[in-house]
C-alpha cells in the first residue's frame, strides 16, 4: 500500500490530523530514496553497455587480442575517471549508476583477459579476485540496489569457494566430513561480525544491512539442509569428531557476541537468535556424532522445529514479511512430511482426501489467526528492534 493510501486511511479513522498527515507526508518524502530514477539510470546505463557489447560480439573473431585489450583499459579508464569524479563531487544516483556499472564491468574484464591469454582457472579464482578487487568500489556506494548486488556476489563468491578450500586444506584427496562440517557450520556466522563493524554500519548502513540478512538467510538454508543428515544412515567411520568442538566453540562465540553485535535489541529477540545458534549445533551433534540408523521422519520433525524458530524470532523482530515467508515454508514442509510419511496412500482416495483436508485445514489455521498475529507483529515492531 502506498503512503498516501495509508495516510488517508489513518486519517479517516481518526488517529491523525490533515497537519500531521502533510508532516509525515513531506518527512517520508525527504528521507525516500529516488528508487525510480536510480533503476531507470542502471537501466539505461545497462541498455547501452548490452548495445556496446553487441556490437563488439559481432565483429569478435575479427578483433586482435591486444585490440580488445586496449579497448577494455581505456573504458576502464574512462569508468574510474567519471567515477572518481561524480563520487568527489556527491552526484548522487548518478555515481550510484557508475559504481555498479563499474562494479560489473570488472569482472567482465577479468573473463576477457582470461578469454584473450585463454587462461583456464577455475570460476572461483576470478570471481575471488574480483570480490577483492572491487570492495573498495563497493564501499563508495550507499544505495541497497548497490548493496544487494554486491552481497550476492560475495554469496555467489563464498558458495563456489568452499569445495576449493576445503580440497586446500585437505590436500591427500577423499571426503573429509569433520574439515566440510566446520566450514559449513562457520563460514555464515563469519559475516554476523563483519556486518556490524561499527564504520561500516555508521557510513555505509545499507551494505551492513544486506550482508547481516543475507548471513542469516545462509543460516537459515544451511540449518534446514543439516537435517537432511537424518536421512542417511551414519557408520562408525562417519560419525564426525574435532569438528563438533570447533563448531561448539563458534556457537557459543556467536551467543556470547550477540548483545555487543545488537546492543539496541530487545533482550527476548536476542535469546531468540541465541536458539537458533544453539539449536543448530545441537542438531549437528545429534545427528552426527554417533553412529545410527536412518531416521527421516525425526529430520523433517526438525525441520519444521527450525523454520519455526525463525519464525518465532522475525516475530520478535516484526518482521511481517519474513514472517509469512517463514511460515508458508513451514506449511509446505508439513504438507511434505505427510506425502513422505504416509506415500503408499496416494494412489487410494483415501491419500488424495487427507492430503486435501490437511491443505484445506492449514488455510483455515492460517486466515483465523490473522488478526491476532498481526496485533502481535505491531507490539513486537514498538518493542522488538532489528537484527539490521
Amino acid at each position: 500500500m502506498s503512503l498516501d493510501r495509508k495516510l488517508a486511511r489513518w486519517e479517516s479513522a481518526g488517529l491523525i490530523d490533515g497537519a500531521t498527515r502533510a508532516r509525515i507526508r513531506d518527512f517520508e518524502q525527504s528521507e525516500r530514496a529516488p528508487i525510480a530514477l536510480y533503476a531507470l539510470g542502471v537501466l539505461g546505463a545497462g541498455t547501452v553497455a548490452l548495445g556496446i557489447l553487441s556490437v563488439i560480439a559481432a565483429n569478435w573473431d575479427g578483433i586482435p587480442g591486444t585490440v580488445k585489450l586496449a579497448g577494455d583499459l581505456l573504458i576502464g579508464l574512462g569508468l574510474a575517471i567519471a567515477t572518481y569524479v561524480a563520487v568527489r563531487r556527491g552526484a548522487g544516483w548518478p555515481a550510484e549508476v557508475l559504481v555498479t556499472v563499474f562494479y560489473g564491468f570488472t569482472l567482465a574484464s577479468i573473463a576477457l583477459v582470461g578469454q584473450v591469454y585463454q587462461l583456464t582457472a577455475p570460476m572461483y579464482q576470478a570471481l575471488l579476485a574480483w570480490a577483492a578487487a572491487t570492495l573498495p568500489l563497493v564501499l563508495l556506494g550507499r544505495s541497497q540496489a548497490l548493496a544487494a548486488l554486491a552481497v550476492a556476489g560475495i554469496a555467489v563468491t563464498h558458495a563456489l569457494s568452499v569445495s576449493p578450500l576445503i580440497d586446500f586444506l585437505h590436500p591427500g584427496g577423499g571426503a573429509n566430513r569433520d574439515l566440510t562440517a566446520a566450514i559449513l557450520f562457520a563460514s555464515p556466522l563469519l559475516y554476523l561480525p563483519l556486518a556490524r563493524i561499527p564504520w561500516l554500519r555508521r557510513n555505509r548502513p545499507a551494505l551492513s544491512r544486506a550482508l547481516t540478512v543475507a548471513a542469516w538467510i545462509a543460516v537459515l538454508l544451511l540449518g534446514f539442509a543439516l537435517q537432511f543428515v537424518w536421512y542417511d544412515d551414519i557408520a562408525s567411520d562417519q560419525v564426525l569428531r574435532w569438528s563438533l568442538g570447533v563448531t561448539a566453540a563458534v556457537a557459543a562465540a556467536t551467543v556470547l557476541a550477540l548483545p555487543r553485535l545488537y546492543p539496541d535489541m530487545a533482550l527476548r529477540t536476542r535469546h531468540g537468535l541465541a536458539a537458533i545458534v544453539v539449536f543448530a549445533w545441537l542438531t549437528l551433534l545429534a545427528g552426527a556424532a554417533i553412529p545410527r540408523w536412518s531416521h527421516q521422519v525425526v529430520g523433517a520433525v526438525l525441520q519444521v522445529v527450525w523454520l519455526g524458530l525463525f519464525a518465532w524470532t522475525s516475530i520478535q523482530l516484526g518482521q511481517v514479511r519474513a514472517f509469512n515467508v517463514i511460515t508458508a515454508l513451514i506449511a509446505l514442509r508439513v504438507l511434505a512430511v505427510y506425502f513422505e510419511v504416509f506415500g503408499s496412500l496416494l494412489s487410494t482416495g483415501v491419500g488424495l482426501i487427507t492430503g486435501g483436508a490437511l491443505t484445506l485445514a492449514v488455510g483455515w489455521l492460517w486466515q483465523r489467526k490473522t488478526a491476532a498475529l498481526a496485533a502481535r507483529l505491531g507490539a513486537a515492531a514498538t518493542g522488538g528492534g532489528h537484527v539490521a
